[in-house]
């Protein structure tokens, strides 16, 4: 069976104490060397100061004992008792000439000389540290020994506690850093709540007020998320509306075209069906792919995807359209294309191919709905596609009608509705703006239709992807 995942708050603790506890260790480290370096540095003191303070009352017992003549000689002389002297352990001291010898010493002091040569200054040896002091007068040497036991038991006694004040901390630091993780992890859980209740019926922004930086970020990318993802639910609910209400009724009238056609040839007895009906539901046909292809190009221009923007040229585009129309036979005598006098590109930012789906409905619906000449141009200041025809054009309740969904400009003609509503989804995705002119400019009639995009500065130009070649 395979382990319950650890719990962020543990795989936040386990490594924060290791972390405590490394730093912990190096800290004692250094503090247990800093402490040693004081306790010696304290010791030595302590050592120059007992050395200079012992020295005239040692000199002064030599003085006295080679002054005294009553008193027999002696090789090594004992040192008494200073008044005042409150030191706890007996002093390591002796008095020494020039050639080594044993002078004086201590009551706590060997009879053999200290292992440390006779030159000022520090000198370890096996059990003391020695301090050795020179007297030119006298021409004698003091030495004075600490044991290094004792320095030993005080290192030790004050690094033992200090560790154990630190060990018995460590468990409290622990349980702090793991409450402190369980206490800043329950915005987490809030953020993780609010995912949950989402649905594809509730995709509402999330809330990521008081949240950390980190878990706000977090938030912005899923809120970031549900709104692509409501848009593609909501392209889908509208495909499949518009689908339902457009196919509708050329699909029954397809059906009902073949089933009458069908029932004439049986009433006849004939296997042939007349080739009236069967016209009339090649056009139904017709129809149907028509009002499909437009049905995908609705979908996918309101599904638009900003990322795959670039620099596009409006001259390339519309020149690119013109020659694909002039395929037609309805198109070949009626569409002209008249480009600017200077051949310079006219760049705008947008996607190439849903550009072209919002030009081509245009051009088609010019040919449609009119019956002579459609004009294609571009203009540049501001940069724009212009498609005009010279049919009978609109007032203006018919231009604010005919860009909704479902409206035919003239029932005459076969009209899908959605001609105009695509061109209109295609600029709300570029930023432009949908100019409907009726009459156009210097005409008396006829209807002029614009897609104005903004002007590109050379420096947005330059910062804008290019086209894959």
């Amino acid at each position: 069976m395979k382990p319950a995942p650890a719990s962020l708050a543990y795989r936040l603790t386990r490594p924060l104490v290791v972390a405590v506890i490394t730093v912990w260790a190096l800290g004692t480290a250094l503090v247990a060397w800093y402490v040693d370096s004081q306790i010696q540095h304290n010791f030595d003191t302590e050592l120059v100061e007992s050395a200079h303070r012992q020295l005239y009352p040692a000199l002064l017992d030599v003085r006295q004992s080679r002054a005294d003549t009553d008193t027999p000689g002696q090789d090594i002389l004992t040192m008494g008792e200073v008044p005042g002297d409150d030191h706890p352990e007996p002093l390591l001291l002796q008095l020494r000439t020039p050639d080594g010898k044993v002078l004086l010493r201590s009551r706590g002091a060997p009879i053999t000389p200290f292992d440390a040569p006779l030159k000022p200054g520090f000198h370890n040896s096996i059990e003391h540290r020695i301090y050795t002091l020179y007297t030119p007068q006298d021409d004698l040497w003091l030495q004075l020994a600490d044991p290094l036991g004792e320095r030993a038991e005080v290192r030790s006694g004050t690094l033992t506690g200090l560790i154990t004040v630190l060990l018995l901390m460590l468990p409290v630091l622990a349980g702090l850093i793991r409450h402190i993780a369980r206490k800043e992890l329950r915005s987490l859980q809030w953020l993780q709540q609010q995912i949950t209740e989402r649905s594809s019926s509730n995709l509402q922004p999330l809330v990521l007020q008081d949240l950390p930086l980190e878990l706000r970020q977090v938030g912005e990318g899923v809120n970031q998320l549900m709104d692509r993802l409501h848009q593609a639910l909501d392209v889908e609910r509208a495909l499949a509306a518009n689908a339902a209400h457009e196919l509708r009724t050329p699909l029954a009238s397809v059906r009902l075209r073949l089933h009458t056609a069908v029932e004439q040839a049986q009433l006849q007895g004939s296997t042939q069906i007349a080739v009236g009906e069967a016209q009339t539901a090649l056009t139904a046909l017709e129809t149907l792919s028509h009002r499909t292809e437009r049905l995908l190009q609705l979908s996918r221009a309101e599904a638009g995807n900003t990322a795959r923007f670039h620099t596009v040229d409006l001259l390339q585009l519309a020149t690119t359209m013109a020659q694909e129309f002039w395929q037609h036979p309805r198109a070949q005598r009626r569409l002209d294309w008249e480009p600017p006098e200077d051949a310079a590109p006219v760049w705008v930012q947008g996607d190439m191919d849903t550009l072209a789906i919002a030009l081509r409905n245009l051009i088609d619906n010019a040919l449609t709905y009119s019956s002579g000449e459609v004009v294609l141009t571009v203009l540049r200041q501001p940069p724009a596609l212009a498609v005009r025809d010279d049919g009978p054009g609109l007032d203006a309740a018919q231009r604010l009608q005919i860009l909704e969904r479902h409206v035919r400009g003239d029932t005459r003609h076969i009209g899908y509705g959605l001609g105009m509503s695509i061109v209109r989804s295609i600029a709300d995705r570029h930023d432009a703006q949908l100019e409907l002119l009726s009459p156009p400019p210097g005409k008396a009639q006829g209807l002029e239709v614009r897609l104005v995009f903004a002007t590109l500065t050379e420096e947005a130009l330059a910062a804008a992807p290019q086209p894959l070649t």
